[in-house]
């Protein structure tokens, strides 16, 4: 089913590709997106499908399109000295050219945010915040690379800020594990079919199984609370095997939930490659770098790369009563581990429904996902594992979407 909307309104997508399943053990589909080319997409078995597809496509609108310039003044305006000289920490790696000189005197673009060690307001730069590049070309030198890392939108201001931080921490545990190659453990096959008993992702799961290989990885990282899984798919097909590899992520409450989360995430990035393939399209049809690098790296080679020569690391934390995984026990744990950071927040209000925006940022924690161009790699959260950074990852981008 096909739905479009013929007038442009802030409650509603410009059209919706509703592709429920053929069979049961395949999840339910919805695509939607704007004439302004932000989309979103979800999977799954229930009705909330639709709702996810449609919150990440005004997620993508907002960050793409919406957020704010509150003012324009120097970085450390309104800031503390630690809080000016982190920033200038990462701001040194990131940029383009050395600006060392004219970090104290350029006037940044900056958008109002709240600092998550008291909730007091401050404002920092928008090209942390903003996916667009700012009009500014000086503030785009020094922060050239845009992605979604922290990005969050829910009807609820507690749950918008509990997916900005889980989408924050889960992508500086990906690139921990893929500059380092080390993770908590690796999750065997019958391990994870037990994790997803009962759970209407467990037919998939095999399925997936049946026609390639599957590695599980725990990259949870045991200072922070939950369960972190990556899911690697690798088929070494024949020429008419449009996907040779593919990943899902999550990070959730258990092993249970964040495997099955994973496996929808790695089934909507299956279906998109397969779909994208078999008509016929090409890497210049792309224009998300992230995208292209991962359908670039779409080869068995790359799931090899990915899931050998790993070495676990078991969790020490043998706590009775783990934390929760929720926004207050996050920032605690955050601000416990003296990486500080800031919560851009923002709302729409409409009849039909209020969504709250919300990305963490911290320039104690990677800012952004690409490993291999201007990423501020020496950060307090780097620090515990910087020795065993191996150079060479360093070079490529780890092949995420």
């Amino acid at each position: 089913m096909n739905i479009f909307n013929e007038i442009h309104t802030l409650e509603f997508a410009d059209f919706e590709f509703h592709r429920p399943s053929a069979v049961s053990h395949f999840p339910h589909s919805v695509e939607c997106g704007s004439r302004w080319q932000t989309y979103g997409s979800s999977s799954g078995w229930s009705s909330s499908v639709t709702s996810s597809a449609i919150g990440e496509h005004f997620e993508r609108k907002h960050f793409y399109l919406d957020v704010p310039i509150h003012g324009r003044n120097k970085l450390g305006a309104g800031l503390t000295h630690d809080e000016f000289e982190a920033f200038a920490n990462a701001f040194s790696q990131t940029t383009t050219i050395d600006r060392k000189k004219t970090l104290h005197s350029h006037n940044f673009e900056r958008t109002n945010v709240y600092r998550i060690t008291d909730l007091t307001k401050c404002a920092i730069p928008t090209a942390l915040i903003s996916i667009t590049p700012c009009r500014s070309p000086i503030d785009n030198e020094f922060y050239p690379m845009r992605d979604t890392c922290g990005c969050s939108v829910h009807v609820t201001v507690d749950k918008a800020v509990l997916g900005a931080l889980k989408e924050a921490m889960e992508r500086q545990f990906l690139l921990r594990f893929w500059l380092t190659k080390t993770c908590t453990a690796k999750i065997k096959y019958r391990d994870a079919c037990s994790a997803l008993w009962n759970r209407p992702s467990l037919s998939l799961f095999k399925e997936m199984g049946k026609t390639g290989d599957l590695c599980i990885l725990n990259l949870t990282d045991e200072l922070f609370p939950g369960c972190c899984v990556l899911l690697c798919y690798g088929n070494r097909g024949g020429k008419h095997q449009y996907v040779r590899y593919c990943a899902g992520m999550a990070y959730s409450d258990n092993l249970s939930s964040a495997l099955e989360k994973s496996v929808i995430e790695l089934w909507q990035t299956f279906r998109f490659m397969h779909s994208f393939y078999l008509r016929n399209k090409t890497l210049s049809d792309i224009e998300d770098p992230y995208l292209k690098n991962f359908l670039t790296n779409n080869l068995y080679e790359t799931y090899t790369n990915v899931t050998t020569c790993i070495e676990s690391s078991p969790t020490q934390n043998n706590a009775t009563n783990p934390l929760p995984l929720t926004s207050a026990a996050l920032i605690a744990r955050l601000r416990q581990l003296k990486l500080d950071g800031y919560l851009y927040l923002s709302s729409t209000h409409s009849p039909k429904r209020n969504l709250h925006y919300c990305k963490y940022i911290s320039p104690h924690l990677f800012l952004h996902m690409n490993n291999a161009s201007h990423l501020n790699i020496q950060n307090t959260y780097s620090n515990q594992f910087q020795k065993q950074i191996i150079p060479q990852q360093l070079n490529r981008m780890v092949p995420f979407p």
